[in-house]
C-alpha cells in the first residue's frame, strides 16, 4: 500500500509465558497462534517493512516459512515477562539505525489479538494518515458498562466506578461511551514513541472504534477458546 510514511510493523512475539506455555506458536483453529498475524501483514503486502521480535528459534523458523526476514533477534533481557514492549521497540530502532534504515512510524499488531482483520488494519491506516495523526489505538465497547461495575473498598463498603446524572432503567439509555483498549492497532510516529514511551496518552492518542464488542487479548487458556468460538462462527466484525 502506498504511504507518506516509512512504516516499521513490529510484531512482539517472545518465547516465554507464563500462562499459556509456548503461546505464540500455540495452535488456534488449526494454526499457531501468531501466524494469524503475520497472514494480515501477507494479505496487506507489508512483510517488507515488518520485524518480529523474538528470542525464541522455533518462531524465527516459523516466521521465516511465511517470508519474513529474521536477521534481528530480541535479546534475552528484554524477553521476560516483566520486560516492558516498549523497550523492545526502542531496541529494534536502534538496530535498524545501526543499518541505515530509520522508520518514522511504528505499528505493532501484537499476535495475542489473533481477531485482528486486514480490513480493520487497513482501515486504521488510512484514517491516520490522511488526519495526519501522531498516535492511534483500537478500542472497542466495553462488556461490562461502568455503571454497573463496583468498586469495592478495605472498610468493606463500596461504590459504583460511574454513575449516571440521572436514574436511568434501560443500558441502551446509558448517556456515557465506554471503550476498552483491545491491543489489536497501536500506530504512533517515533517522534511521539520517544517523547511519551508509550502508544497511548489520554488527549493525544486517537481511538479507533471497532464494533466488535468481544476482542480477546489471548493471555489465559480459555481467551483461546472464546477466539476460537467466534473465529469458527465467524462472529469476526470487519470494523
Amino acid at each position: 500500500m502506498s504511504s507518506n510514511h516509512n512504516y516499521l510493523i513490529f510484531v512482539p512475539a517472545r518465547g516465554g509465558s507464563k500462562g499459556i506455555p509456548g503461546k505464540n506458536l500455540h495452535p488456534l483453529c488449526g494454526k499457531p497462534l501468531i501466524s494469524h498475524t503475520l497472514e494480515v501483514i501477507a494479505e496487506l503486502g507489508l512483510i517488507n517493512q515488518s520485524f518480529i521480535s523474538t528470542d525464541d528459534e522455533k518462531i524465527c523458523d516459523h516466521c521465516i516459512g511465511f517470508g519474513f526476514e529474521m536477521s534481528y533477534r530480541r535479546p534475552a533481557a528484554l524477553a521476560t515477562d516483566e520486560s516492558p514492549v516498549m523497550d523492545s521497540i526502542f531496541d529494534l530502532l536502534n538496530w535498524l539505525t545501526k543499518k541505515n534504515k530509520n522508520p518514522d512510524t511504528v505499528m505493532m499488531l501484537q499476535p495475542t489479538s489473533p481477531l485482528r482483520t486486514a480490513a480493520q488494519v487497513r482501515d486504521a491506516l488510512t484514517i491516520f494518515e490522511q488526519t495526519h495523526m501522531r498516535a492511534l489505538a483500537s478500542v472497542c465497547p466495553v462488556l461490562q458498562h461502568p455503571y454497573e461495575c463496583v468498586e469495592a473498598n478495605t472498610a468493606g463498603g463500596w461504590e459504583y466506578l460511574r454513575e449516571p446524572g440521572q436514574k436511568l432503567t434501560r443500558r441502551q439509555d446509558y448517556e456515557d461511551s465506554f471503550y476498552f483498549i483491545d491491543g489489536s492497532i497501536y500506530i504512533a510516529t517515533v517522534d511521539f514513541l520517544r517523547e511519551y514511551e508509550t502508544f497511548t496518552v489520554p488527549g493525544r492518542t486517537e481511538l479507533y472504534i471497532t464494533s466488535q464488542r468481544n476482542m480477546p487479548d489471548i493471555d489465559e487458556p480459555e481467551d483461546l477458546v472464546i477466539a476460537e468460538a467466534l473465529l469458527k462462527e465467524n462472529l469476526v466484525s470487519e470494523r
